[in-house]
């Protein structure tokens, strides 16, 4: 079957930088293999769950324990560069639907989340602005749902990784949408001493069985160097794989609330498309963003955060 590809190759030129125009996989690490092929940093629990040395990341990072881990080195480097202004993505292109090109209330409520994370006067502990926080945001979502069920959502395996993925979540089954089909899983971004980025993934109890679902929908909060929804697809191929399921047959529905035109051009690239072999891909995005700091924060090129560490404002406000 022929790739529905999101990208049209002809305006690779004008849109993707050559250096956008390959994609990479991780190394990935699984806690049901053998620790003998791992390397040094990767150390095992007697559980047999994943750590990672805190010797090779930065302080802070969370280290573990995973059950997988995947190593994208430092091949997301170049979607931290600043997008040139002739470049940036103006109107939708085949597959890939911006909201707020054609929603003003929706870059409103982006643009409200932005200012949000960055007043000094405003916390994500402060109940009154994260509850305003989780308003403008919900608004985001609740377009995106509708976008869901008009492609038949109702029939795919939802994946929304948490800690942010448990708001999205609540925002789709408000809008409809059954929590049967919702897989239970967390990613987290670990940044490595030499730039280079890291995912660890832990997964919950009774999850819905992926080879059991030819249609897919990756609903994360924001994507940066969108190395979470590249392992989101990894997640999926790997156990469609398993199953023997021609990959052919499969759809996949991204939705997330910022991200990065750069990641988008890499993940949605033919490239792509053809590492993951699946039938299509589709994208809807809140906003897209231009540029990201050495911390892979996604940035306005005016410097300000657009949404902050959304794990935390997302979070339930006390009652």
């Amino acid at each position: 079957m022929e790739l529905n590809l999101i990208v049209d190759k002809r305006m690779l030129s004008d849109i993707i930088l050559p250096n956008m125009a390959s994609v990479e996989g991780p190394q990935i690490f699984r806690s049901t293999e053998s620790p003998d092929s791992f390397p040094s940093y990767l150390p095992r629990d007697p559980d047999g769950l994943i750590w990672i040395d805190n010797r090779f990341v930065v302080e802070g990072a969370r280290r573990g324990p995973y059950e997988i881990v995947m190593d994208f080195g430092t091949s997301r480097a170049p979607r931290r560069d600043l997008v040139p202004e002739a470049q940036r993505l103006r109107e939708d292109i085949d597959g890939l639907t911006v909201l707020a090109f054609q929603e003003p209330t929706i870059q409103q409520a982006m643009d409200t989340l932005s200012v949000l994370a960055n007043d000094p006067n405003k916390s994500s502990d402060e109940p009154t602005s994260r509850q305003e926080y989780r308003d403008k945001l919900a608004l985001v979502y609740q377009a995106m749902a509708r976008k869901v069920i008009d492609w038949g959502g109702r029939d795919a395996l939802i994946l929304a990784p948490k800690k942010g993925g448990i708001f999205v979540q609540d925002v789709f089954e408000d809008a409809g949408l059954p929590k049967e089909i919702f897989f239970d899983y967390r990613m987290s971004r670990v940044q490595r001493r030499d730039g280079g980025l890291m995912l660890g993934v832990t997964f919950g109890k009774d999850n819905p069985e992926i080879s059991k679902f030819r249609k897919f929908v990756i609903a994360d909060d924001c994507m940066a160097s969108e190395i979470s929804i590249f392992g989101s697809l990894e997640l999926i191929k790997g156990k469609l794989e398993e199953a023997k399921i021609p990959l052919s047959e499969v759809e996949i529905l991204i939705t997330t609330s910022a991200a990065t035109q750069r990641g988008l051009e890499s993940l949605l690239s033919q490239e792509t498309g053809d590492y993951f072999g699946f039938s299509s891909v589709r994208t809807v995005v809140g906003t897209l963003v231009y540029e990201m700091d050495d911390h892979f924060y996604l940035r306005h090129p005016d410097g300000r955060f657009v949404v902050a560490d959304m794990g935390d404002w997302t979070q339930p406000v006390p009652a």
